[in-house]
């Protein structure tokens, strides 16, 4: 399964690379646009992120794989599997490529950013994991002006964790900003704000525990068959003082996370 997971993802890379089909665009690794895949039009997607540094060696390895269906009515849904590697300590795998639970996008293209001056969507994702479900809502604002693309979400994230019936929050606006420097060459700066909320007494309020600003560079290609996003995400400060967050168990932060995605229509 461990090979048969990394062969898929290195074929879809380079096939994606390869530029032979129509892919719905995507600019930025993790604020989302409005627009959504036409009705009857399918995507094939890979997510690749690295995450690295905590307050001893630390990194971390994630891969999605989506399939994306367009539907009437501006409607697209997308069903993910995920995967996930730790290592941590001396360096030796905390565990070995293994299965992360699934999860089914639904968006909704409410307006165009084009036609109706302000592109407005929404986006609702149930997550099923070994040990946690997980709600995502999301938000999405955007807006191409000339060679000019910004792109706003606010996601809400519940989290039940099924181990010992406690629940978490996370609370994230994000933000990116690209300038187009050919017609389908762009460069920008990606930005969010992940605040996160915990209990360890299920009898207790949840409170917040971090608030997490980060900000990095990103870079996209798109043509009308495939496109590629690569962003690099490095912690710049936590708004609640006490330093950068490294080390809290709660959050799970760490110095950097960098994407890659990756699209090719079917």
């Amino acid at each position: 399964m461990e090979k048969q997971w990394r062969h898929l993802c290195l074929g879809l890379g380079l096939f994606a690379l390869s530029g032979l089909a129509h892919a719905d665009e995507r600019h930025f690794g993790y604020s989302y646009e409005s627009n959504v895949m036409p009705d009857g039009g399918k995507d094939l997607e890979a997510y690749n992120t690295f995450r690295y540094g905590r307050d001893h060696f630390y990194s971390g390895w994630d891969q999605s794989l989506e399939l994306e269906v367009g539907l009437k009515g501006n409607v697209s849904t997308s069903l993910y599997l995920n995967y996930t590697q730790t290592l941590e300590g001396d360096g030796v795998p905390v565990n070995s490529p293994q299965f992360n639970g699934v999860a089914n996008e639904w968006r909704f293209k409410l307006s165009d950013s084009v036609a109706d001056g302000l592109g407005f969507g929404l986006l609702f994702e149930p997550e099923f994991k070994p040990d946690e479900m997980e709600l995502e809502t999301k938000v999405v604002l955007d807006k191409k002006t000339g060679d000019f693309l910004w792109a706003f979400n606010l996601t809400t994230e519940p989290e039940y964790h099924l181990v010992d019936g406690t629940w978490g929050l996370t609370m994230t606006p994000s933000l990116g900003l690209g300038l187009f420097t050919s017609e389908h060459f762009m460069v920008g700066v990606e930005s969010e704000l992940r605040n996160f909320f915990v209990n360890s007494d299920p009898t207790q309020p949840l409170q917040r525990v971090a608030s997490i600003f980060s900000l990095g560079p990103d870079i996209s290609y798109t043509t009308d068959n495939w496109w590629v996003t690569l962003t690099i995400l490095p912690q710049v400060a936590n708004l609640m003082g006490g330093g950068l967050d490294y080390s809290n168990t709660d959050t799970g932060s760490q110095r950097w996370q960098v994407r890659l995605g990756t699209s090719l229509h079917l």
